[in-house]
């Protein structure tokens, strides 16, 4: 019987897989509706733009989706201030994330898959700042997922985040751009900034591909 007793590492990746799973449906429950709310409220308090960083960052632990955010911040601060803060907030969050799971999870995932993973292993140490660039490029890959997923893997904490800031910049620039000249999308501006959107998800699903098949050689 002992010999099938999972290891304390395995213990831990399953806590965290329980922990997301539960997050994951209160989520599903509960919604996000109110969350742009939050955010809102805390852009005007005393604290403000310190307020609103923290409820960010909150949020993408708590795989709240990062775009709630990223939209709020252009929406209510506008682009000069909403597009850093919100680099800021994604990027504080999508590393705890990583670090969460490199804690918890990655001893545990090495277990379970053995061979599987440390071939994938293999592969993000000569690509992971490619390829987390390239995935942060994705809008389809999603971005809380991707956080904790990254951190069950190889991947260097550097490279995590360099390649993190390089991937989410494009698209948060050009949603926080397009939030803060949503009330007239009529305009030359916020249509120009979706026209940018879409080619960024071409560009990057077409750079997606040639890194898939790049591996597989």
């Amino acid at each position: 019987m002992s010999r099938f007793a999972p290891s304390l590492a395995v213990l831990r990746l399953l806590l965290l897989g329980f922990l997301l799973g539960v997050t994951a449906v209160a989520l599903l429950l509960l919604g996000t509706d109110g969350v742009a709310d939050v955010l809102e409220d805390a852009a005007d308090s005393r604290w403000g733009i310190a307020a609103f960083v923290v409820l960010y960052v909150v949020a993408v632990v708590t795989l709240v989706p990062g775009t709630i955010g990223t939209v709020t911040a252009g929406a209510v601060l506008g682009f000069a201030v909403g597009f850093p803060v919100a680099m800021v907030g994604s990027l504080i969050g999508a590393t705890i994330a990583f670090f969460i799971a490199r804690g918890l999870g990655r001893e545990g995932s090495q277990e379970l898959l053995g061979g599987r993973l440390m071939s994938l292993d293999d592969w993000i140490g000569e690509n992971d700042f490619v390829s987390i660039v390239v995935l942060r490029l994705m809008p389809i890959v999603p971005f809380n997922l991707l956080n904790y997923a990254a951190g069950l893997t190889a991947m260097r904490p550097s490279r995590y985040v360099a390649g993190s800031v390089i991937g989410m910049l494009p698209g948060t620039a050009l949603t926080t751009f397009a939030a803060s000249r949503a009330d007239d999308p009529s305009s030359s501006a916020f249509l120009l900034a979706a026209g940018a959107l879409l080619a960024t998800v071409v560009i990057s699903t077409f750079a997606a591909r040639r890194l898939a098949s790049a591996r597989s050689t």
